[in-house]
């Protein structure tokens, strides 16, 4: 059974240098964690079409770890820098900036201007320079409405007749007495009828 991993701890550590760690006398096992994550997301960076079960092989020959261990560093990585697999619209859109922009240099090099300005066009509509920006919706500006509730039909804009708690005060006392002018019996269970 695995101990509990304090997530926050391994955020603030991952930047700071392992010799600041251990003179802070943080145990030699969470640096040697805070190291092996440190470069599984220098190189999970460096190429993020690297799935997880390569990072897991590349961490048991990298640092002599156990299958356990390794699968255990991957999970907590993701959960650290974020699932790479499930990349974003933006990182997506920085991939394609940077092929096209060696598309467009070798273009260069070779002189075809038809393909330079092909991948113009494609980085115009990569980043959609040619459409205005879409409003900030600010929603964290949005007020939740306060709702109050009350017996005024005003606030709806219906006329409030005349005395109407007075009619109110009235109905309530008189459905919400026990009716003791109605006639019952009780009626025995069978548990109390005799055999």
């Amino acid at each position: 059974m695995s101990l509990p991993v304090n997530i926050d701890q391994y955020a603030e550590f991952l930047p700071v240098d392992s010799s600041e760690l251990r003179l802070q006398l943080v145990p030699e096992d969470i640096i040697q964690r805070v190291e092996r994550l440190r470069e599984l997301s220098s190189y999970w960076r460096s190429y993020p079409s690297t799935s997880p079960k390569e990072l897991v092989s590349r961490c048991m020959q990298l640092f002599h770890v156990g299958k356990s261990q390794a699968y255990d560093d991957i999970h907590l990585l993701k959960i650290l820098i974020g699932n790479l697999e499930a990349t974003t619209k933006e990182f997506a859109r920085w991939r394609v900036n940077q092929m096209i922009e060696e598309d467009r240099l070798a273009a260069r090099r070779e002189g075809d201007w038809r393909a330079v300005a092909s991948m113009q066009k494609n980085y115009i509509l990569n980043n959609q320079t040619d459409k205005p920006d879409t409003p900030d919706m600010a929603f964290e500006k949005i007020v939740p409405l306060q709702i109050e509730p009350t017996d005024d039909p005003s606030v709806l804009g219906i006329k409030a007749p005349k005395n109407l708690r007075a009619r109110r005060d009235k109905l309530i006392r008189l459905y919400s007495k026990d009716d003791e002018y109605a006639e019952y019996t009780e009626v025995p269970s069978t548990d109390d009828k005799e055999e």
